[in-house]
């Protein structure tokens, strides 16, 4: 379908398969493996392909219109024998589910309420339900969406009629995942973020961050007797409630959106629903538009019958190699199952010898056993206590430590969403130290200043991070919860000034000045062991982490500067004034800044 409408706009489509791998021990050329209706290939070609097709044509629409051109182009293979036999619309619809398990192995596609006349609209209305497999992400299929409503959409087209009319109240994509990560969004930064219960995205018409969606619950309807979501809601209330009904919670969109023509967001429509819900609604077909398709199909039948023999025939031989393999594969089990049974009679006869020398030994082991229990167990106990104290030490001060071992405690070993405040320090100038000054020199000046930091991290229960160079990364809230996180990260970054001005004589007597520049940002970050099984780091990564690095590297020698948000927590423990709002790398929305005066 995608090769035929690329050459119908294109009047070629060789270039859609540059660089495409295929067995040329049985094809000349990638676009004839890919294009051989009996071959099956990988969702990420197909996706690769669907991909360098749009932008080959340069259609925003061009899925959609993939998709509804089979029904002119007539592109659908050998399954158009299968379409020519349906006397109506409705039949094309009833059988999607049969042609879907042809085309992909990806979703299922189900017929939740068979076409039939709505007397209110005049027109025939079906309702059809697409659930992903368990083994594909919905998030990853977003482009097949678009493609297989277009598909849909043309069926009553075959018989003379408009396209379908298709909505979608449901859809199964996560907006945190669809409009981050999918190709289709990246250009528009939207950066949207689930938070308190509310959909928000940076809106490029608007250029500020907005509220678009919040949670619903799903309300199911009943249809053939089984409970379906259809797309009724009912707000959240009580959150007793609300943690019991979670798996019905989906994201209603309030507000649209519309960039460069697109349709970005529909209000009306929830996703992170179960599944895609389409609603389905086109013209009832006329006794004369049915009378002159059936016309159309005698005198295709010689080529129909042709076409459908040669179809089943291919069917008929993928069941024969089926049934083969599965011969196959039952001769092997049967040997497998001969040799099972050898190594179990083996077995017996080896159990009844090792049993007898088992009660031997049984008397000995029990008594070992007895003897080494008690010692083992307290080992393993100092050896875990000298583990998670060794793990803890290198973040955390002595006091916290003891606590967290106290209380029976450890790391999380999943990492979580959590309110922290987070601080950078860094040396000003330490490049042109470090080139004028011998090796161990440095050594000995960054050694007692880092002791001495690390000292004042402790001191006021910050989490060491890590040290890169003369870097420092601090961050306050967990493992222990500290409800003043703010207040304790604004102090020590005073404090840290007021050490550094007390270390400055001796970097003097060497030469050069010590002044360090701090920022620290208040915010929702993600914190935990982070890292492979070969490596793992306990730290905080995060949009809110980045804006304190960059607040860091705007800070002028022996300055503090902080976040509104860290600001609005530390009102009354030091004088700030404004410094302006900053527009930092990386961070989409600018920052209001303040800074800490502590002389």
């Amino acid at each position: 379908m995608i090769s035929t409408y690329v050459e119908s706009l294109l009047g070629d489509a060789s270039d859609l398969f540059d660089g495409m791998s295929f067995p040329k021990d049985r094809y000349s050329s990638a676009k004839e493996y890919l294009t051989d209706e009996d071959e099956w290939t990988t969702y990420e070609i197909f996706q690769k392909i669907f991909r360098k097709a749009k932008e080959l044509v340069g259609d925003p629409d061009f899925y959609f219109n993939c998709g509804i051109s089979s029904a002119t182009l007539e592109s659908w293979g050998r399954f158009g024998y299968f379409i020519q036999l349906f006397s109506n619309p409705d039949d094309g619809i009833k059988r999607l589910p049969f042609f879907n398990k042809n085309f992909n192995d990806t979703k299922d596609i189900d017929i939740i309420k068979p076409p039939a006349l709505d007397k209110k609209l005049k027109k025939i209305h079906a309702i059809i339900r697409v659930k992903f497999h368990d083994d594909h992400d919905a998030n990853r299929d977003y482009i097949g969406d678009p493609y297989l409503k277009g598909i849909i959409s043309f069926i009553p087209a075959i018989w003379g009629l408009p396209p379908a009319i298709i909505k979608q109240p449901l859809n199964e994509y996560d907006p945190e995942i669809l409009f981050n990560e999918e190709e289709e969004f990246l250009p528009y930064k939207l950066n949207a973020r689930i938070e308190d219960d509310k959909l928000t995205i940076y809106s490029p018409i608007e250029k500020r961050r907005k509220v678009v969606g919040r949670k619903v619950f799903l309300v199911p309807d009943i249809i053939g007797g089984k409970r379906v979501f259809l797309g009724r809601f009912s707000e959240l209330l009580n959150r007793e409630e609300d943690r019991d009904k979670k798996e019905c919670v989906g994201i209603l969109i309030t507000e649209s959106l519309k960039v460069d023509d697109r349709n970005i967001l529909t209000a009306g429509e929830i996703y992170k629903a179960p599944y895609i819900i389409l609603d389905v609604t086109y013209d009832r077909l006329g006794f004369w538009k049915k009378m002159l398709h059936a016309f159309r199909k005698k005198g295709k039948r010689p080529e129909t019958a042709h076409g459908m023999i040669k179809t089943i025939n291919q069917l008929r031989e993928a069941m024969i190699a089926k049934n083969k393999a599965y011969v196959g594969l039952e001769k092997a089990n049967l040997e497998l199952r001969k040799a099972k049974q050898e190594i179990d009679n083996y077995a017996k006869n080896l159990e009844k010898m090792v049993e007898e020398r088992t009660v031997e030994l049984d008397k000995a082991k029990e008594d070992l056993l007895i003897l080494n229990r008690d010692l083992k167990e307290k080992v393993d106990e100092q050896v875990d206590e000298l583990r998670r104290y060794n793990e803890l030490r290198r973040y955390l001060s002595p006091k916290i430590t003891d606590r967290i071992l106290s209380n029976g405690s450890d790391f999380n070993k999943i990492s979580h969403r959590k309110l922290m405040t987070v601080l950078f320090s860094d040396i000003r100038g330490f490049s042109d130290i470090t080139d004028a000054l011998e090796s161990e020199e440095i050594t000995l000046l960054l050694n007692n200043y880092l002791s001495e930091m690390i000292k004042l991290i402790h001191r006021h229960e910050g989490t060491l991070d890590k040290i890169i160079g003369d870097g420092i990364m601090v961050f306050f809230g967990d493992p222990v919860s500290i409800p003043d996180h703010a207040k304790r990260a604004v102090l020590l970054a005073i404090d840290m000034q007021k050490k550094t001005d007390q270390l400055k004589d001796e970097w003097l007597s060497y030469g050069h000045d010590l002044n360090i520049g701090i920022g620290i940002n208040t915010g929702y970050m993600t914190v935990g062991n982070i890292g492979s099984e070969f490596h793992r780091d306990y730290t905080v990564i995060g949009n809110q982490v980045n804006v304190a690095a960059r607040l860091e590297s705007k800070a002028k020698p022996g300055e503090i500067l902080i976040s509104q948000r860290t600001y609005s927590k530390t009102k009354g423990i030091a004088i700030f004034e404004e410094a302006g709002t900053f527009n930092l790398k990386g961070i989409h929305s600018p920052v209001a800044v303040y800074r800490v005066l502590y002389k």
